[in-house]
Order: C-alpha cells, then structure tokens, then sequence
C-alpha cells in the first residue's frame, strides 16, 4: 500500500487563496464601487488586459490597450481617471501614470 503525499496539494491550495485575497484587495482598492461584488470571473478581463509597461528612475508608466467590449472600456476609463485609487506604495517612490489608449481624448489618463 503506498502513502498518498498531499504536501504539493497544500501548498497549491495556499497559493490559490493567497491569488484570490490579492485579486479583491485590488477589487476593494482600486475598482470603482460598482464592482464591490465583483467576482474572480468579473475582473479576469481586467488582469488579462494588454499593455505595456516603461519605468525610470521617477516614474513608472502603464499603457493598456482597449477592450473590444463598449462597456468594459467605460469602466476601463473610469478606472484610468481615479487618481485617488491610483496611489500604491512604490519601490523607491516613483510616481505611477497610468494611461489607457480606449478614449480620444486625454480624460482617460493619470498624471502626477
């Protein structure tokens, strides 16, 4: 008979919970309150979203391409425009801009 070892298990088991407590802190934080029930499924889009990301010394600048979808976008935008959400604590203090490419206009992005 052999001993069934469960220890990778547990470990797989703290990472996922560990994903999904990371995932609504960053719902609670920085989504707006119309995704305070927002589930996993709900925000997957949001942290699949393309972009690119450029950094120096003073700032760090995250440019998100647009969603196929009108609605995502919307919220894409009001995501982008909250600069009171947008003030994660940084390595070394650099300033984070923010910006999505889904509007015409610059009222889609953070600056310092």
């Amino acid at each position: 008979m052999y001993e069934i070892d469960n220890r990778k298990d547990q470990v797989m088991t703290v990472c996922k919970v560990a994903l999904a407590n990371l995932a609504m802190w960053v719902r609670d934080h920085y989504f707006p309150p119309s995704y305070a029930q927002a589930t996993w499924k709900r925000l997957l889009p949001f942290f699949q979203l393309p972009g690119t990301i450029t950094q120096d010394a003073t700032l760090v600048q995250v440019e998100l391409r647009p969603f196929n979808d009108r609605m995502l976008n919307r919220d894409l935008v009001i995501l982008c425009t909250s600069p009171a959400r947008w003030t994660p604590p940084l390595v070394h203090h650099p300033v984070l801009w923010l910006h999505s490419c889904c509007a015409e206009s610059g009222e889609n992005t953070v600056t310092p």
